[in-house]
């Protein structure tokens, strides 16, 4: 069976935007990624069901975010939005309501757009951040991700103030804050995964090199702090960046740059605790992003600074990861996105 996969990352050097590939499950090998859209800094992205792409982006004169057509060979643009300052650092989809939230870690704030019937971005409302964090790269609030909890409310992690807030969006025009969890100081909570079937968050903490384990009482609007571990030992040198689970909730994926590997976990049964099964080297440099295959026999990763992709095989029982392809060349891909 062959995936198609979105990849695309900055464009300060050789990078051009938006590139596709494919991957040949029965034969593990992942072909050449061609560029299909020209596009400046578009480091996250994310996919409707009937293939419209939002996009971060840059333009001459600011930043902010892009709609395109992706159902063909040559991607449409269907609207833009460059309103801002800057370009934001993710964009997530909410799919059964058309929404996009748009994380803005250079501007402090959140912003809510609506794709409308006739595929224009609208805008709906912006949340805006305060405060600081004691580590001189948490000099601000830096919103580094916001997407949907799995009952309907806004989550964001702030890397910068080491929060974690929740939001009522049941009207997105008007977000009312539920809560807020502290994160163990310095230790700037980047991006999280929801087991899919019990109540526990798990997320990436990118200064500390720590996944926290939180159970998330959703009646209640509360979290709980019930397990951490390390993804990556000397946490002064490296910094980790993303995190995913398999749909049965038995392994946890982490990427952390700097030590330039993946980290692996078993989550025991009942979803609170996880138990390191190690790391593995990516052999590249910078693995800032990556994701599981829609078969969940392979992990995808985008190594950075070493212009390069590594696709490794997974064990589904053990979860174990064993390189089959390292040699795979792109520019600046910080983003891998299977549709």
């Amino acid at each position: 069976m062959l995936e198609n996969v979105l990849l695309s990352g900055y464009t300060r050097k050789t990078g051009k935007g938006v590139y596709r590939s494919q991957l040949d499950t029965e034969t593990g090998e992942l072909k050449e990624p061609k560029l299909i859209l020209e596009l400046k800094d578009p480091t996250y992205l994310d996919v409707t069901n009937d293939l419209k792409m939002v996009a971060v982006a840059k333009s001459e004169n600011g930043g902010g975010i892009v709609l395109y057509d992706v159902s063909n060979d040559e991607p449409k643009l269907l609207d833009q939005d460059f309103s801002e300052e800057n370009s934001p650092s993710y964009i997530k989809l909410d799919k059964s309501n058309n929404l996009v939230f748009s994380a803005y870690f250079h501007l402090s704030k959140v912003t809510i757009h609506k794709i409308t019937d006739d595929n224009k971005l609208q805008l709906l409302s912006t949340i805006d951040f305060e405060g600081s964090g004691p580590r001189p790269e948490q000099d601000q609030s830096k919103p580094h991700y916001s997407a949907l909890t799995p009952d309907g409310k806004l989550i964001i992690c702030d890397y910068g103030t080491d929060r974690i807030y929740l939001y009522d969006i049941s009207d997105p025009s008007a977000p009312k804050q539920l809560t807020e969890y502290i994160a163990p100081a310095g230790y700037a909570p980047r991006h999280l995964v929801f087991h899919p079937s019990k109540p526990f968050i798990y997320v990436a903490c990118e200064l500390s090199s720590k996944v926290l384990v939180l159970k998330y009482d959703s009646e209640n609007s509360f979290f709980n702090l019930v397990d951490e571990a390390s993804a990556a030992k000397d946490e002064q040198k490296n910094t980790t960046a993303a995190i995913r689970i398999t749909k049965d909730a038995k392994f946890l994926y982490v990427s952390t740059r700097g030590a330039d590997t993946i980290a692996t976990f078993a989550i025991e049964e009942n979803g609170d605790r996880l138990k390191s099964l190690g790391t593995t080297k990516v052999k590249g440099k910078g693995p800032r992003d990556f994701e599981i295959d829609p078969s969940e026999k392979y992990v995808l990763v985008a190594n950075q600074d070493s212009d390069n992709l590594t696709l490794f095989k997974r064990n589904p029982n053990k979860g174990i990861l064993t390189i089959i392809q390292d040699n795979i060349g792109i520019p600046e891909c910080v983003c891998v996105h299977f549709i």
